[in-house]
């Protein structure tokens, strides 16, 4: 009964914003703008990497501050950044999504303003206390209303241009590598044995593979309400699980600042994404594996099972708050830090969800089952959605 009002509740929300979307320009036969995008963001992302490790480097030695904490703070903070920068040409490689760009800036600034108008209730906010201290290092030192004025625009620049950067990035390489992922499982069914695919997706023993299928769901919905639902709330609770082992862990407490963690847990809540989208578009290609099994079994399921589970989370969270109280922590210190971090992490998991399925999702369901079919060699008969 439950699901069913979720369902529901879904459905009248996708309805609602169809129409919101069918006034969008990009959905009148625009072709995808993608062409070449995903070979060039393949191709210069191992050098982007090595740039940020250089200026990562650069900026350690220029503070001259070698302390474990300062380096990782700074790494963290210098792939953020340069992911923001990466971010701006690669907003002109999406395809067309749902809703226009217009649309992603306004929601990209109602966030940015949810996060300003948080800040004062912690005391300061991350971003704008480092955008302050780069100007810092250059000597630029600006009065308190233009500080606030370039914090804020920085803090927007990373909310929407870092979620661009991180999403083109994923999706690049889902749309490379899962066919050949799913081709390697029929090659192995074929031959009678099991690989690392069928290990990690926790495929059981029992189950003999005969093939690796998709079963594409009928989309009748611009925006799919319940997939955006999905990937938020499964990036929250995995950026919970991680702040856990920092704002909670009594080491973490001793050895490392306030800042030092933020700064930790700010970036690992950019970059989760790369943990949940795989699997969240394994669910949207319906790829399952076929058998004599009654039931087909879903590889979506197995690599969210091969992530986390909710007890294992929930576990992890009560065992180190327990630990850190008993050791002498401040209960109050550690909720202050567990708030200071759950509004940005609500934030990007929201604007993670909202544009990977507008943006990405619908484009990368396309081109990996146009791929994998191309490399089957033959066109499976499509299946009706259960």
């Amino acid at each position: 009964m439950r699901n069913d009002r979720i369902g529901e509740a879904a459905e009248s929300a996708s309805d609602r914003i169809d129409e919101v979307a069918s006034r969008s320009p990009r959905l009148e036969g625009a072709p995808p703008r993608i062409s070449g995008g995903e070979e060039r963001i393949l191709r210069i992302f191992p050098y982007f990497v090595i740039t940020v490790l250089i200026i990562w480097a650069a900026g350690v030695a220029y503070l001259g501050d070698y302390t474990i904490s300062k380096m990782i703070e700074v790494l963290c903070l210098s792939f953020t950044l340069c992911f923001a920068i990466l971010g701006v040409p690669l907003s002109q490689m999406m395809p067309h999504g749902a809703f226009s760009g217009w649309i992603l800036l306004g929601m990209a600034i109602f966030l940015t303003i949810i996060l300003w108008g948080f800040s004062p209730f912690t005391g300061t906010f991350y971003f704008a206390e480092a955008i302050a201290d780069i100007l810092g290092t250059v000597g630029v030192y600006l009065p308190p209303l233009a500080n606030d004025i370039v914090g804020f625009l920085g803090t927007l620049a990373i909310v929407l241009f870092t979620s661009i950067g991180v999403t083109s990035v994923i999706s690049a390489y889902l749309r490379k590598y899962i066919p050949s992922v799913l081709m390697s499982m029929n090659q192995h069914a074929r031959d009678g044995v099991r690989g690392k695919s069928e290990t990690f997706f926790m495929v059981p023993d029992i189950i003999d593979v005969e093939e690796v299928v998709l079963e594409l769901p009928e989309k009748n919905h611009a925006f799919d309400v319940r997939a955006a639902f999905s990937i938020t709330v499964y990036l929250f609770v995995m950026g919970l699980l991680v702040s856990s082992y920092l704002f909670v862990n009594p080491y973490f407490l001793e050895v490392m600042s306030w800042k030092t963690m933020l700064a930790i847990t700010l970036m690992l809540s950019m970059f989760t994404p790369a943990l949940i989208l795989p699997w969240q578009i394994f669910r949207s290609i319906g790829a399952k594996v076929k058998s004599e099994a009654h039931r087909d079994y879903y590889l979506w399921q197995g690599a969210k099972s091969r992530l986390f589970t909710t007890f294992a989370a929930l576990g992890a969270f009560m065992m180190m708050f327990l630990l850190s109280v008993y050791l002498g922590n401040d209960v109050g210190a550690i909720i202050n830090n567990y708030l200071s971090f759950l509004v940005p992490l609500l934030v990007t998991s929201v604007m993670y969800g909202t544009l990977y399925v507008s943006f990405f999702e619908v484009r990368d369901r396309e081109i990996i089952d146009e791929r994998f079919q191309k490399v089957q060699g033959n066109r499976a008969p499509r299946l009706e959605s259960v």
